[in-house]
């Protein structure tokens, strides 16, 4: 009976866990390969990785077929990589970079005669269809790529385009494979962070109001994973979205940033009537305020990393009356506001009208390194945006801009990581993630029938 007991406390165990792996992203890289020498395999060498940014060092032995492996590595660089063996000369890799969810394998040959070893700069080149860089179809995107491209939207959709299986849709949703965006996995520091909610076209928490989750500037990897055979990527049938974000290094770092569009740097009225004569765009707005810090609070121990963004947009819904093809004139407009007036309430502009949306985001992100076993991360984006959405008249129907939506939505998410590197055959990665999102819907002229003028032989 006992024995029963526990075989099903295991079975119970095993499957809690498969739950948690597909619960979760990746969020490191990993480091394996084999030691030999003239003689054979190098049993007991030491490998010692060490992140020269923050002082982190990652180290272990080879078994007795001279292979090693460190998981749970922080992705990014550099990495200064030293074999050693005693009676065989030491051999140092410098400037190594660790790709998201990569597994990146280096063989080396130790001699006991000196040898004159260059630096060497490993890059994920991943040309092979079946080797140990790459667990399927997928695409990484680093830092420097992020910073490097145009990113006019500033969201997460502007990078997946490098997936030759993606496509954005208009209204900036992420289709792969032909895959509803619904069905994609979007996680941020191995947390899900999809559109709780569900009716987002661009799938993201706050994604019904148009700003994006977080700012792009806290993004150092992003991975696009299609079809996966990792056991620690599931949960989706279109893509595994997978993005990690920066960190705090042993030196200071920051920016500011103001990036702004207008109707001068627009192009004129688009159409394909060469008859009809184009014309500058009306007056818009969009600017973006920002900066970013990251630095060290203890030196090689605990580091910080902070972002604050600012949205402001304006985008204009002009109507010249004069295109009306109803039977209703301005003064029976007239009329009827004034009769809603008497009632006190005010149903706005029936001509131009403009929509806002206001958005602030504030991220933050801690790291400890514990001890040489266990690292410590703990994150929190707060998004917050406010979108006035006015209705607006066209050429058969009239409509007054208060029975338009306000829409405040405000989402926090916090994730939490514990790395832990317990020997060299066992390794933990924990990952605990919350997601909170509060939606509101309220009509811009408060609690009053709706009013909508259409001609009635239309």
């Amino acid at each position: 009976m006992k024995k029963a007991l526990l075989q099903f406390g295991i079975v119970v165990a095993l499957l809690f866990q498969s739950f948690l792996l597909f619960s979760q992203g990746s969020t490191t890289a990993t480091l394996s390969g084999r030691i030999s020498s003239d003689e054979g395999t190098l049993p007991g060498a030491t490998v010692l990785a060490t992140e020269l940014s923050t002082g982190t060092e990652y180290a272990t032995t080879t078994d007795e077929n001279g292979f090693y492996r460190i998981p749970n590595m922080n992705v990014g660089g550099p990495y200064r990589i030293n074999y050693s063996f005693v009676g065989y000369e030491s051999i140092v890799k410098e400037n190594i970079y660790l790709a998201l969810g990569q597994n990146l394998r280096i063989d080396e040959k130790m001699s006991t005669t000196a040898l004159n070893i260059e630096d060497v700069t490993v890059i994920a080149k991943r040309n092979d269809i079946f080797d140990g860089n790459r667990t399927g179809a997928e695409t990484v995107v680093t830092v420097k790529s992020i910073e490097a491209m145009p990113n006019v939207g500033r969201n997460i959709s502007d990078f997946t385009r490098l997936t030759p299986q993606a496509k954005v849709t208009q209204q900036g949703g992420i289709q792969v494979a032909g895959s509803n965006n619904r069905f994609n996995s979007i996680y941020i520091d191995g947390a899900v962070n999809n559109d709780v909610f569900g009716l987002s076209d661009q799938g993201t928490n706050g994604g019904q109001t148009g700003i994006s989750p977080f700012s792009i500037d806290i993004i150092d990897q992003i991975s696009i994973q299609v079809a996966p055979y990792d056991v620690t990527l599931g949960g989706f049938t279109g893509a595994g979205i997978n993005a990690v974000t920066r960190r705090g290094t042993n030196e200071f770092s920051g920016s500011a940033y103001h990036i702004s569009r207008n109707e001068s740097l627009a192009g004129l009225t688009p159409t394909d009537d060469e008859s009809i004569e184009r014309e500058k765009l009306a007056d818009f707005g969009s600017n973006i305020y920002g900066f970013r810090l990251g630095g060290p609070i203890v030196k090689d121990k605990l580091f910080f990393f902070v972002n604050a963004e600012i949205q402001q947009d304006e985008t204009p819904n002009p109507f010249d009356f004069q295109t009306y093809t109803g039977s209703v004139t301005e003064s029976d407009l007239n009329s009827l506001v004034s009769r809603l007036n008497e009632y006190g309430y005010d149903p706005g502009s029936y001509t131009d009208v403009v929509s806002t949306l206001d958005g602030a985001k504030f991220f933050g992100r801690l790291d400890w390194n514990i001890n040489k076993v266990h690292r410590l991360m703990l994150r929190h984006q707060y998004t917050k945006a406010e979108q006035v959405n006015p209705s607006r008249s066209d050429i058969n129907n009239i409509r007054f801009s208060n029975a338009g939506v306000y829409f405040p939505s405000t989402t926090n998410t916090t994730a939490i990581e514990l790395k832990s590197n317990l020997s060299n055959s066992m390794s933990n990665n924990l990952i605990l993630g919350f997601t909170f999102v509060r939606d509101d819907r309220d009509p811009m002229g408060g609690n009053f029938p709706y009013v909508r003028i259409r001609d009635g032989a239309k």
